[in-house]
């Protein structure tokens, strides 16, 4: 997967609730991304740093088989 897609839901998750899963090649279950304070591309070319208010997040977007919003709790 290209970052380009991501970078933009991941962005416009930025103070919200929405809540973003992510399965990985080779992995069944999904990593659940939610309370993004900052998204940015890193230097490789589908390298991305996500921090949320819990973890910081590096991520080749390349590895990312499947994206989904799970749910936007408001």
């Amino acid at each position: 997967m290209d970052r380009g897609p991501l970078m933009e839901i991941l962005k416009s998750m930025i103070g919200s609730d929405k809540e973003l899963d992510l399965t990985l090649m080779g992995d069944d279950d999904p990593i659940e991304i939610r309370n993004v304070v900052e998204v940015e591309p890193l230097l490789s070319a589908n390298g991305l740093r996500i921090a949320t208010k819990q973890n910081y997040i590096w991520l080749d977007a390349s590895h990312v088989s499947a994206a989904w919003q799970a749910r936007d709790d408001v």
